[in-house]
C-alpha cells in the first residue's frame, strides 16, 4: 500500500494517536480540530502548587501496544507508576470506610461482606448462564454468578469508577467483555481464570500485566507531545464546512483563522463524540445513515480538585481512592487520592484529593451549581475522611455529557456503525465509544485503525 492522505476529525487522544501512527508509517494524516488545544478531556494544571487533572487522573495500561506506543514517544523518562499504596482501594458501607480485600486471606476476614455471601461464592463455578438470547447486564450478570451484596458493594461501585455508569443498564458484553467471555467461554468466572492460566502457560504465552501511570506534569504531558511531534499536520480552530465523497476518496473543506482550507484524502476518520455528528456537514445519504445509528448516552459527569493541609485529614489516604456504592445513598461516587497515587501532586504537608459527581445515577446532582457541588463533597469528605476545615485550592470541571454508556443492546450500535463504514469506503468511526472508554483502551483502538489503514 503506497502513501494515504487521512483526514482525522478531532484532535482527542484518539485522533492524535492515530495521525501519529499513520504519520511514522510514512502516510500524510491531517487532524481537524474545532476548538483552540488539543486533547479533548484530557487536560491538566497546577494550580497554587496542586496539580489539577480536568478528566482522567491516570490510565490502565493494558497492553503492550499502548507501552510500546508511549516509549515511542520519548515519554518514557515522564512516566510515573502508581504508589504501591495505591493497590488498596476503600469502600463505603455502613457509613465506614472498608479496605477491600487484597488476598484470600483478607477476603475471608473482611467485614465488607456477610458470611452468607462469602460461601455463596463457592457456588459460582456451578452457576449456569443466563437464559437464551437475554442479554445480561451488569447487575443480573454479577447477581446470578456472585450474588447481590457483591454487586451492591463491589461492582456497582466499580462501574461508577469506571463509567459513571448504572450496574442495572450497563452491559455486561460489551462494558466488561473480558469477564463475559470468561463465562462464555468457560462456564465460570473461577473456573474460567484457572483453565486460561493453564492453557496459557501450556501455550508459554506471558500475559502483559496492565499497571497504573501517569505522566510528572499530568496525563496533558501526552495529547501535547502528539501534537508537537505531528506539526502543521493538526489544524487547531478549524470549523470543517463540507465533506464530499469523490469516488474511492473524500473531499474536506474547512475554515481557519486565516481562511478556508480544503483537501482530497484517501480516507477520512471521524473521532467526534456521537452526539457531535449531526453537527458535521456529512453529505445528505450519509447524514441519514448517521442517524440511524442509535447514539450511546453520555451523562453529566463533574469533578472537584480539593487541595488540603494533610494535617486537615484524619483518614491516612493510604491508597488509590474511596468508592461509594450506590446503596450508601451517598452524595458523591467516590473520590481518588491524588497525592498517594503518584508523586508531585501537592506541595510539601499537603494532600490533593479529586472527587466525582453526578453520572447516570445521579446527574442531578452534577448539574447543579457550582456552589452545590461543593457543598455536597464537603459535607461527605467531612464526614468519611475526616476532614475539617476550608480546602486551600478549589478546581470545578463540569463535563455535560462525560463517559458513553455502554448499555445493553449496544450490540446493535456496533453493528449500525459497522453498516455505515461498509456502505461509505474509506470512512471510519472511532472514539471512546467503541472497544473500550478508558486511556489505554483508545491507544490501542487508534493503534489498530491505524493498522487498518496502512501503517
Amino acid at each position: 500500500m503506497g502513501k494515504r492522505k487521512v483526514i482525522i476529525i478531532g484532535a482527542g487522544l484518539t485522533g492524535l494517536t492515530t495521525a501519529t501512527a499513520l504519520a511514522r508509517a510514512g502516510h500524510e494524516p491531517v487532524v481537524l480540530e474545532l476548538g483552540d488545544r488539543p486533547g479533548g478531556v484530557i487536560r491538566s494544571e497546577r494550580v497554587n502548587g496542586f496539580l489539577c487533572e480536568d478528566g482522567p487522573n491516570s490510565m490502565m495500561l493494558k497492553s503492550r501496544a499502548a507501552e510500546d506506543f508511549l516509549r515511542s514517544v520519548d515519554l518514557e523518562g515522564e512516566i510515573v507508576e502508581a504508589n504501591r499504596e495505591a493497590r488498596r482501594r476503600y469502600l463505603v458501607r455502613n457509613g465506614k470506610v472498608l479496605s477491600l480485600p487484597m488476598s484470600p486471606v483478607e477476603a475471608l476476614r473482611t467485614p465488607l461482606y456477610s458470611l452468607g455471601a462469602k460461601l455463596g461464592v463457592l457456588k459460582e463455578p456451578f452457576t449456569g448462564p443466563a437464559e437464551p438470547g437475554v442479554e445480561d447486564s451488569v447487575a443480573s450478570f454479577v447477581t446470578r454468578r456472585l450474588g447481590r451484596e457483591f454487586l451492591d458493594y463491589g461492582i456497582a461501585a466499580l462501574v461508577s469508577g469506571i463509567f459513571a455508569g448504572d450496574p442495572e443498564r450497563l452491559s455486561m458484553r460489551y462494558a466488561f467483555p473480558k469477564v463475559w467471555q470468561l463465562e462464555d467461554r468457560y462456564g465460570s468466572l473461577i473456573g474460567g481464570a484457572v483453565k486460561m492460566r493453564r492453557e496459557r502457560k501450556a501455550s508459554g504465552e506471558i500475559p502483559y500485566r496492565g499497571k497504573v501511570i501517569a505522566f510528572r506534569e499530568g496525563l496533558e504531558m501526552l495529547p501535547s507531545r502528539l501534537s508537537g511531534l505531528l506539526g502543521d499536520r493538526v489544524r487547531l480552530n478549524a470549523a470543517t464546512t463540507a465533506i464530499e465523497k469523490t469516488g474511492a476518496g473524500w473531499r474536506v473543506a474547512w475554515t481557519e483563522p486565516d481562511g478556508p482550507r480544503e483537501t482530497e484524502a484517501d480516507a477520512l476518520v471521524c473521532t467526534a463524540p456521537t452526539f457531535a455528528w449531526p453537527d458535521l456537514p456529512w453529505p445528505e445519504p450519509l447524514a441519514a445513515d448517521l442517524a440511524g445509528v442509535p447514539s450511546p448516552d453520555y451523562p453529566p459527569v463533574a469533578t472537584l480538585m480539593l487541595g488540603y493541609r494533610r494535617n486537615q485529614i484524619r483518614h491516612p489516604l493510604d491508597g488509590f481512592g474511596m468508592l461509594i456504592p450506590l446503596v450508601e445513598k451517598r452524595r458523591i461516587l467516590g473520590v481518588i487520592f491524588s497525592s498517594t497515587l503518584f508523586p508531585g501532586r501537592a506541595p510539601d504537608g499537603c494532600a490533593t484529593l479529586m472527587v466525582f459527581i453526578g453520572g447516570a445515577t445521579a446527574p442531578q446532582r452534577a448539574s447543579q451549581d457550582e456552589a452545590g457541588r461543593y457543598a455536597d463533597a464537603v459535607a461527605e469528605l467531612g464526614d468519611l475522611l475526616g476532614i475539617t476545615g476550608e480546602p486551600m485550592m478549589v478546581r470545578h470541571t463540569l463535563w455535560p455529557r462525560a463517559i458513553p454508556q455502554y448499555r445493553v443492546g449496544y450490540g446493535n450500535f456496533y453493528a449500525a456503525m459497522a453498516a455505515v463504514e461498509e456502505r461509505w469506503p474509506g470512512l471510519t468511526l472511532q472514539g471512546n465509544f467503541r472497544d473500550g472508554p478508558g486511556v489505554s483502551d483508545c491507544i490501542t483502538n487508534s493503534l489498530e485503525t491505524a493498522g487498518r489503514l496502512g501503517a
